[in-house]
């Protein structure tokens, strides 16, 4: 690994371990969980596997560098000025979860007006999941159809809004409900709720959307046990994570593709540790080859250009000729921050990470039955901040969705007072 990088990286192990030696609160923040979760994806693949991603390409580590700064000045700047109310402001002193079974309706109904607008535009027969389970050799065509069929772009929207954010909200709130209920009745709602969310999130035949609800549970843990890490439920949901998309590729290729499921676990592997870093490495690239984009880009002003199909265009063909005009390869909103200003990309992303956490030191002024499931559903926006530009994670994902309900239910509760 390049001297660099090596230096920044230790140097953020080492800010990561102050942090929560001295300043534990800090990991209650989505951008602290944002900067762990780039260097999981970006920084660790690549001490791992040093030698390929010297393969990719020589941008590669540039990239790498750009990502270690990140990192290691978003840690500095939590620890010097980051404010935020402790965990006994977050949680009482003894949970109560009496009063989510309303809201938790309240978000199944939404989900089950959005399912069947969808079902309406897409035939449940065009759909990805009916693909996966009862038509495994047209399972990749239909996946296509099932987005394809969506031609109304507000359902489109909002259908993602769901997949992305009311989701893992409504698990968090449905495990606060499962909390109050014992027996055949705890289990009974537990089963049938997760099983409509599961439906809801493989209407398409996407497998990452039930991995966000382990990870937004995993958050949910993370809170509810004042920040204790248990180790047995983490490899249990590093096991679930792993195990569904390999089930869900065995079931689309069923009979049509021989590969050993150490070929499976390789191929994810690769998806999640190797292709982000090599698109990254595209997008640092194509900065330092043309120059950065510029400010209007960045703002979405000018020419309608979608830099993430024509980056991945251009980079993809150098290897094959190309029969499609159409590739999706979104990438972190701090690499197309790199894109548009260069590393001057920097300073953007990190005031970023200040806007992300803004809604979270509002939730000490909320309900407390609301708290640990919002704070929770926060948090895991970090996995889709890393994973996607900061306009189409706070928009099509839905965290301005988060933003607005936080400080609408503080408005309204601002008046009582709220007992901690």
């Amino acid at each position: 690994m390049n001297l660099t990088v090596s230096i920044l990286g230790l140097l953020s192990t080492s800010l990561l371990g102050l942090t929560w030696w001295r300043r534990r609160e800090l990991y209650l923040l989505p951008s602290t969980w944002i900067l762990i979760v780039s260097a999981l994806i970006y920084v660790v693949p690549a001490a791992i596997f040093a030698d390929e991603v010297r393969d990719m390409s020589p941008f590669a580590v540039t990239a790498l560098t750009y990502c270690s700064s990140f990192i290691t000045f978003g840690l500095l700047i939590n620890l010097i000025w980051a404010r935020l109310p402790a965990l006994s402001d977050l949680l009482p002193a003894i949970p109560d979860d009496s009063g989510v079974a309303i809201p938790l309706a309240q978000l199944l109904a939404v989900l089950a007006l959005i399912t069947v607008w969808y079902l309406l535009n897409v035939p449940l027969q065009s759909t990805g999941l009916y693909g996966v389970l009862f038509d495994p050799e047209n399972s990749a065509q239909l996946r296509e159809e099932s987005l394809k069929l969506l031609t109304n772009p507000l359902l489109k929207y909002i259908y993602l809004i769901g997949f992305t954010c009311i989701s893992p909200l409504t698990l968090c709130l449905l495990l606060s409900r499962s909390t109050e209920l014992h027996g055949f009745k705890r289990w009974a709602i537990l089963i049938s709720v997760l099983g409509f969310l599961a439906f809801y999130l493989l209407l398409t035949g996407a497998r990452v959307g039930i991995v966000n609800l382990v990870v937004v549970g995993l958050f949910y843990a993370f809170i509810r046990k004042r920040m204790h890490i248990d180790v047995r439920l983490l490899a249990v949901s590093l096991l679930i994570m792993l195990a569904v998309p390999i089930a869900i590729s065995i079931l689309r290729e069923q009979g049509r593709n021989e590969a050993t499921m150490i070929e499976y676990v390789e191929a994810i592997a690769g998806r999640v540790f190797l292709l982000p870093l090599l698109i990254s490495g595209w997008f640092v690239e194509y900065a330092d080859t043309h120059g950065p984009v510029g400010l209007m880009q960045a703002l979405g002003i000018g020419e309608n250009i979608n830099w993430s199909n024509l980056i991945a265009l251009e980079y993809l063909g150098r290897k094959e000729e190309l029969t499609i005009d159409t590739v999706t390869t979104p990438t972190s909103f701090f690499f197309s921050n790199y894109l548009y200003f260069g590393w001057a990309g920097l300073l953007p992303s990190l005031l970023a990470l200040r806007i992300i956490d803004l809604p979270m030191s509002q939730l000490r002024r909320i309900s407390p039955v609301l708290r640990l499931p919002l704070a929770a559903t926060l948090l895991f926006f970090s996995v889709v901040f890393v994973q996607s530009g900061f306009g189409v994670s706070l928009l099509s994902h839905g965290y301005v969705l988060l933003i607005f309900l936080v400080f609408a239910i503080r408005h309204r509760t601002s008046g009582s007072p709220v007992n901690v």
